[in-house]
């Protein structure tokens, strides 16, 4: 089968390879992946993180048929469509996996993180992970159901209240996808924060989605546009869905007294930043942070996909190729970029606006194999590159 894969360090360019098709656990199901998300975890992966063990396949965010399923498996069958939650595989004994933090794991492998990921064609998975698409949900849409298990996570965690006035940081697809949750559950005054580049296309977006004014905090501080606009008052919860350092520094400034400050986005690993932390005891202001999602929050990214409310088509920008990969690796600081996602098709179509003939990779074939590690209830299955 052919995959997409990064085999050497620093900002090179991603190959498709043949490797060979993963055995189905007895335990697990075999997909056909339909589409995959690229996250902008993928983006920083592409540009190389030393923590990055090599060769890789990422991809983390999918969904797609059951073409085989394990001989003791029940529930499932061929031909299911499905979405897979991210495949993370903790050691099972340490103190944050016993109280049921898996996500804490700090030696858990993740797929398309540190372990085989889904921008290939056949994906092996796990029952506990899989919940049927809903109707109505095209697969583009599916495949980003995972950076909505990240704002539900978020969302649990921060507690907003329907009468609270929210700030959100950032128009990418997790400030987007935060400003229509909101809205769905009830919250009326949401304020939206974005940069040059997210006129008019992503503010336009943040409007329809639910926030009823947006601010260009990329010449004149938010903080004083926000504070201007609301006469003075400050915001019960700002969410930082950017990891820019300047603007969650800018974004603790609207902070009421007893406010929260919602942390999602992920600053570069080297970042630093100044707080007033005077300010922030003496007004008992909040901080809390989340990463990734736990098992619990899926069902409810289910249910606020099938209940017809949360619509996000349209925040989906690009659709691509496998071979055309580095018409969005290589173009994500584009105006008209939010979301791509990898769509498997054999034929050529030329799915994106994006598309650039010229950037296309021949297919080519290297020698690899796969080998397995063994975790609690599971095999996985990690890539080698044969000598």
């Amino acid at each position: 089968m052919k995959a997409l894969i990064k085999k050497y360090p620093g900002e090179t360019d991603l190959e498709i390879v043949d490797i060979p098709r993963p055995v189905c656990p007895d335990d697990g199901v075999v997909l056909k992946i339909r589409t995959a998300g690229i996250c902008g975890s993928d983006i920083h992966y592409y540009k190389w993180t030393e923590k990055m063990p090599l060769p890789l396949i990422m991809g983390h965010e999918f969904c797609g048929d059951i073409v085989e399923v394990g001989k003791d498996v029940s529930g499932w069958k061929v031909g299911d469509f499905v979405i897979s939650a991210v495949p993370c595989y903790p050691c099972g004994v340490c103190a944050n996996c016993r109280d049921g933090h898996y996500e804490q794991c700090s030696s858990k492998i993740i797929a398309g993180l540190t372990g085989l990921g889904a921008f290939t064609e056949y994906f092996v998975t796990y029952p506990k992970w899989l919940f049927h698409v809903p109707i109505g949900i095209s697969e583009e849409e599916a495949a980003c159901a995972e950076p909505l298990s990240i704002v539900v996570h978020a969302l649990k965690r921060i507690h907003v209240r329907p009468q609270d006035r929210v700030v959100i940081l950032g128009m990418g697809i997790i400030g987007l996808l935060t400003i229509q949750t909101l809205r769905i559950t009830g919250v009326k005054e949401i304020l939206a924060v974005g940069i040059d580049s997210d006129e008019p296309l992503r503010m336009s977006l943040s409007e329809k989605y639910g926030a009823v004014k947006c601010f260009n905090g990329q010449h004149q501080p938010a903080s004083e546009q926000v504070l201007e606009y609301t006469n003075g008052h400050k915001a019960d919860v700002v969410i930082d869905c950017t990891g820019v350092i300047s603007a969650i520094e800018d974004g603790f400034k609207v902070v009421k007294k007893l406010g929260t400050f919602g942390a999602i986005g992920v600053p570069p690993t080297d970042s630093r930043m100044t707080l007033n932390w005077n300010y922030m005891v003496w007004n008992s202001i909040n901080i809390i942070s989340s990463f990734g999602a736990e098992e619990e929050d899926w069902p409810d990214v289910i249910s606020l996909l099938a209940g017809g409310k949360l619509h996000f088509r349209d925040a989906i920008t690009q659709v691509i190729r496998m071979e055309d990969w580095a018409s969005v690796f290589k173009c994500t600081n584009r105006p008209d970029y939010i979301k791509a996602v990898i769509k498997n098709v054999r034929k050529a179509a030329a799915f994106s606006p994006l598309r650039n003939p010229l950037s296309m990779l021949y297919y080519k074939k290297h020698k690899h194999s796969i080998h397995y590690i063994s975790r609690p209830s599971a095999q996985i299955p990690v890539l080698q590159l044969c000598a």
